[in-house]
């Protein structure tokens, strides 16, 4: 498995990368027992590879492709019980996980199927979301790209990327009252925007603005005619959902020349970790020595694409850190672990009712 994960890690599976994503799950299908059966799909571009049948009880799931990195991140290093490397938790720890089970699990008495996709870090739009519009229906899915250290992620907030846009009118600078400055009127919107969203620590769990970018005017000693930004919303539920919506419809009632266009919507996520499954992990877990609790996660991930689909998804993952940075690890003895807990899980769940 390690060793598997060090080669996984020297494919530079960057998401704009689609050719070396495609290369790389070439070589994980090269790994892959030829008795099973897999598929290499594309959508725009974007490879995924399916292993199995289209609808398995149990699917693995895992995202190959990674956010920038130097050269030297796709180098993995082994230094002082942990892996480092671009991908070592975020997360293709999995991948090197799935392709053990794969080889230590009879497929005529346990129905098994693993899914990788290429684009999670871009929204998973051409990954997850098109293989399951596509008709790709587990009953269950495990997806270890949340849950830190052994913690099941029982929530996952949803979000929205919208630009805003002022118009105005110019002038010269020294006479604004001769014109409309789309600034001006641009920073009164999002500063009464802002307002509807409380300040919030990191031990809370609510709705959430960001003003990521703005630009506006062409000259500082001219009127700007016109200016935008661009926000990021993140709100936990449904509830939150339609409330900021109806806040901003009323602030875009106060300011006529100002439009909206939503450029990404990303739903919430959220589960039941009292259901059986879940359960059943747990019991495993605690006979292998680890003590599994819950969080909440402030991110999203690819399982909110299984949720709209109503597929039960769990998330939850061995001790880490670091992703999207140049010291990701993963702790190579409790990955070791994990793999023991997720092999004895899977084959629990997956079991081929006899006729």
């Amino acid at each position: 498995m390690i060793k598997n994960l060090q080669k996984l890690i020297s494919f530079k599976t960057i998401t704009s990368q689609k050719e070396e994503s495609k290369k790389a799950l070439l070589w994980v299908k090269s790994q892959v027992p030829k008795e099973i059966k897999t598929k290499m799909v594309f959508y725009n571009g974007y490879p995924s590879l399916i292993i199995g049948n289209n609808s398995p009880s149990v699917c693995l799931q895992s995202h190959i492709d990674v956010v920038f990195g130097e050269k030297e991140d796709f180098k993995a290093k082994i230094k002082e019980g942990r892996l480092y490397g671009r991908g070592a938790y975020d997360m293709k720890f999995a991948i090197a996980c799935y392709l053990e089970i794969l080889k230590n699990i009879d497929l005529k008495k346990h129905d098994v199927g693993v899914l990788l996709t290429s684009d999670e870090e871009v929204g998973g739009f051409n990954g997850v979301k098109k293989v399951l519009d596509e008709g790709y229906s587990p009953r269950f899915c495990f997806l270890p790209d949340g849950g830190d250290n052994w913690k099941f992620d029982k929530k996952a907030k949803g979000g929205r990327h919208i630009k805003v846009t002022a118009k105005g009118s110019p002038g010269h600078a020294s006479r604004p009252w001769e014109g409309d400055s789309a600034t001006h009127k641009l920073m009164d919107f999002l500063n009464d925007l802002r307002c509807f969203f409380p300040h919030s620590s990191r031990k809370s769990f609510g709705p959430t603005i960001n003003v990521g970018n703005i630009e506006g005017g062409q000259a500082t000693n001219q009127i700007a005619d016109k200016a935008f930004a661009k926000i990021d919303i993140r709100f936990t539920n449904e509830k939150e959902k339609k409330e900021i919506e109806e806040k901003m419809s009323s602030l875009k009632r106060k300011y006529k020349k100002i439009e909206t266009e939503e450029i990404v919507y990303v739903s919430f996520f959220e589960c039941d970790i009292r259901r059986k499954n879940f359960q059943k992990f747990k019991e495993i877990a605690k006979k292998h020595k680890k003590k599994v609790s819950s969080e909440v996660s402030h991110g999203s991930s690819d399982a909110r694409f299984f949720f709209e689909k109503g597929i039960e998804t769990m998330l939850i993952r061995p001790k880490g850190g670091g992703s999207h940075s140049e010291k990701e690890w993963v702790d190579i003895k409790d990955l070791k672990v994990f793999l023991n807990v997720l092999t004895e899980f899977t084959k629990e769940v997956s079991k081929i009712e006899e006729k």
